[in-house]
């Protein structure tokens, strides 16, 4: 071959390389602005996810009684926030010793607050709106109170929860033993997965 075609091919050589290198790069200051963008986006993600429910999940639930906890059975709890709000859902599924279900609750939660360990839901064709409260052990055992306390508003509700833990009633300083509505212990979740 020729001299001059082995340094044309040659320069031919370079010059797709050269350009195939360069192909797809950004600018500078282009690179930069998408990080930023970027950093923003997951601290903006990040900040939503921090907003959400704190017991949000999937348990079997087993009752407490004198202060000795079971194992959680058939019973299932799900609670689930919607994703930059403080609404969400929760679905009671109890089950009986044969294995069917004997009551359910399919329930929009209207609020909650995660620093107050409360959350109001309003049950599916149901106007009345109840509170449950859940405390967090210093085993991180998640135990939790439904308040069964229906009333028309959320802001009937809050008085009405106010009221019963003014009174004794409802509290969270011996959950295993009482303070669910009186005498009755807190129930137990154990997390599904």
């Amino acid at each position: 071959m020729k001299t001059t075609i082995k340094l044309t091919l040659v320069m031919l050589s370079v010059l797709c390389i050269t350009a195939c290198a360069d192909n797809g790069k950004v600018d500078k200051s282009e690179a930069d602005n998408n990080l930023v963008l970027g950093l923003l986006k997951t601290a903006e993600a990040s900040a939503k996810e921090a907003g959400q429910i704190e017991i949000r999940g999937t348990y079997f639930q087993g009752s407490c009684s004198a202060g000795t906890c079971t194992t959680p059975g058939s019973n299932t709890v799900s609670i689930q926030s919607n994703f930059g709000t403080t609404t969400g859902y929760l679905y009671v599924d109890y089950v009986n010793g044969s294995g069917t279900s004997t009551y359910r609750v399919n329930a929009e939660i209207v609020e909650f607050s995660n620093s107050e360990r409360v959350l109001y839901y309003k049950p599916k064709n149901n106007a009345n709106i109840s509170a449950l409260i859940w405390t967090i052990t210093a085993d991180n055992e998640i135990l939790i109170c439904d308040v069964f306390n229906g009333k028309p508003t959320l802001a009937e509700t809050k008085t009405d929860l106010a009221s019963r833990k003014a009174s004794g009633t409802v509290y969270t300083t011996n959950p295993k033993a009482a303070g669910c509505n009186g005498s009755f212990a807190f129930n137990f979740l154990t997390k599904t997965f």
